[in-house]
């Protein structure tokens, strides 16, 4: 194995999910911070009549009631799984609306162990980002013709990549680990859809509340170190259908990732009162083994396509996708991560 160490910097918020969410009765915010209840943590800590006045509570199915009966017992220090710090802007909303049995207040969680609840950021999500842009490089400069449809679609990456059988894909050769992040690293913040109209990025009433990480545009910067081991032994028997290597990685995400960011500024963000911020991110200083990454959920979807190879629709929909983006409360872009590579 060869394998090279990268440095990697959260330039913009991100959010990696677990595809669940955490709901009102299993958080709570209090202080400067939520907390993620543990129900079994919470009852075994009980006197039998205090579990019987619980179980009375949830006998009647009031959930407000369950709600305060919970915040005004639980022992955040005992009964909780872990806790991490919440926005402002969160802390407003969870205080207005907790007493709101029409407004869910459902947190979309960053993934964590399972055990000790640490926050990570999975491999495959850093891996996945640069099979992105390798593909996409590749589809260019093979010359293939566009998919016709959605079938030709599914099997176009094997064809760029030259493989009939997934044996034989060469990322295979490629392996990554998961990286553990402090629990300081993250926070709750409100994510924003907006769109311009009228000339205007304007944000819909649409609520979508997060754990994401902190950032280098947000005002902490947040660093860590993950590793790419290459299986020369495997590449070099020939049974996969390329050989990739870091330089030719690290030169397709430059391109592909950059561009991203550049053209994104131009239609979204310049000429607005986010300009500032997009700014930041374009003057990101790249060192010669340094190159972007786009990472995690509200990526936008130019950032997980093929450039001119795939056009996604929403389905049912005429519309194309891109005409909006997700912000961290309404100001900072998602997903940004600078990577230097260390031999």
């Amino acid at each position: 194995m060869k394998t090279f160490k990268l440095q990697c910097e959260i330039l913009s918020p991100l959010h990696i999910g677990t595809g669940k969410e955490i709901e009102p009765l299993d958080y709570i915010i209090t202080g400067e911070r939520l907390y993620r209840l543990s129900f079994e943590k919470f009852v075994t800590d009980m006197t039998e009549s205090e579990r019987l006045a619980f179980e009375g509570i949830l006998d009647k199915g009031n959930l407000l009631e369950t709600r305060k009966y919970v915040e005004k017992h639980i022992n955040v220090e005992r009964n909780t799984l872990y806790s991490t710090e919440a926005s402002p802007q969160i802390k407003n909303l969870y205080n207005t609306k907790k007493g709101d049995i029409q407004n869910q207040l459902l947190i979309y969680p960053f993934i964590r162990t399972e055990g000790d609840c640490v926050p990570i950021v999975p491999g495959s999500s850093i891996k996945g980002a640069m099979r992105t842009a390798v593909i996409s490089k590749l589809a260019a400069d093979s010359g293939l013709p566009k998919p016709r449809d959605f079938r030709e679609e599914d099997t176009f990456e094997a064809t760029v990549l030259g493989y009939k059988d997934g044996r034989n894909d060469p990322f295979r050769g490629i392996k990554t680990r998961d990286v553990a992040l402090e629990s300081s690293a993250i926070t709750i913040r409100d994510v924003k859809n907006v769109a311009r109209r009228n000339g205007k990025l304007q944000a819909n009433d649409m609520q979508i509340i997060c754990e994401v990480s902190h950032s280098w545009i947000s005002g902490k910067c947040i660093e860590f170190e993950a590793e790419l081991s290459f299986d020369e032994s495997l590449f070099s028997t020939g049974f996969l259908s390329k050989t990739l290597d870091m330089d030719f990685i690290k030169k397709s995400c430059l391109h592909f990732y950059m561009e991203k960011m550049e053209k994104e500024h131009e239609k979204f963000y310049k000429n607005s009162a986010l300009e500032k911020y997009s700014n930041q991110l374009l003057c990101t200083s790249l060192e010669k083994n340094s190159f972007l990454l786009r990472v995690g959920r509200f990526s936008g979807v130019e950032s997980v396509t093929l450039d001119n190879y795939r056009n996604p629709k929403p389905p049912g929909n005429k519309m194309v996708w891109g005409r909006s983006r997700n912000l961290a409360e309404e100001k900072y872009p998602m997903g940004w991560v600078k990577v230097t590579v260390c031999e």
